[in-house]
């Protein structure tokens, strides 16, 4: 994906986010390499044309089940989640070649009818080494990584690792959540999975992915939203903010689930 961005100054924020290498760490918000917080409640069930299940543990779908049905709540918001085998929808060109891999797509809607205002951080661009969001992100973009035996597709952001700050905090992209109604998304990862997290100088997960079968699980961060957020340059409601790790209960993620190969 072209990462440039529309005018000059942007193409000189990477260099406004050359690392300073210091004896203190700068965090970006306060988590562990496997994610962070503690996953919410999960609750899934695997469907197929012929028979369906529920349970909190992994699921196991019939032969040639190809869909699976997964919700979590936490932090006052409620994920539903469909986990299927299908296509991305990036890129549109018909003369660039897509291969079927596992395809999310996801509710967010609140829990708590308070006043304060929450976002998902769920524009997430392929690369946090920029000081400024680019006009090109791509929607279905989610990292992967491994939380234990489970292939985890997660729309999130890290903490910077320790012994670096940046001169320019780097960003990624958040959407508020309605009060009312329901905020919706979709993610894309390739299969077999491959790992996907942003660079060394960030905290992120980087062991090998578990060996194949094995199940999936689907996260999205949430929170307040906090000074500082401010409309970005894709537009269409997305709000520019500088990355924070979770903390909490406020990465929302389904639970281990199992799907046919594609």
């Amino acid at each position: 994906m072209d990462m440039s961005t529309s005018t000059i100054g942007r193409v000189m924020l990477p260099t406004l986010a050359l690392l300073l290498t210091t004896s203190s760490a700068a965090a970006c918000g306060q988590a562990t390499p496997s994610g962070g917080a503690t996953p919410a409640t999960a609750r899934a069930t695997a469907a197929s044309p012929e028979s369906s299940a529920t349970s909190t543990a992994p699921v196991t779908p019939a032969p040639g089940a190809t869909s699976v049905r997964a919700s979590a709540t936490g932090a006052g918001v409620r994920l539903d989640a469909t986990l299927e085998v299908g296509f991305s929808e990036q890129p549109v060109d018909p003369g660039v070649r897509r291969k079927p891999g596992v395809v999310v797509t996801y509710t967010l809607t609140r829990d708590a009818a308070d006043t304060g205002e929450v976002v998902a951080y769920d524009v997430v661009p392929d690369s946090l080494g920029s000081a400024g969001l680019p006009p090109d992100v791509n929607p279905e973009h989610a990292w992967v990584y491994a939380d234990g035996d489970t292939v985890r597709v997660s729309k999130q952001s890290f903490a910077a690792a320790p012994g670096t700050s940046f001169i320019a905090a780097p960003t990624t992209g958040v959407r508020v959540i309605p009060p009312s109604g329901a905020l919706e998304g979709r993610a894309y990862a390739v299969s077999p999975p491959e790992l996907d997290v942003p660079g060394a100088e960030f905290a992120a997960p980087r062991g090998p992915l578990p060996a194949a079968p094995s199940p999936w699980e689907f996260c999205v961060q949430v929170g307040e939203r906090q000074d500082g957020m401010q409309p970005s340059v894709i537009g269409d409601g997305v709000l520019e903010a500088p990355v924070r790790a979770p903390e909490g209960d406020e990465l929302l993620c389904t639970g281990p689930v199992a799907l046919a190969a594609p």
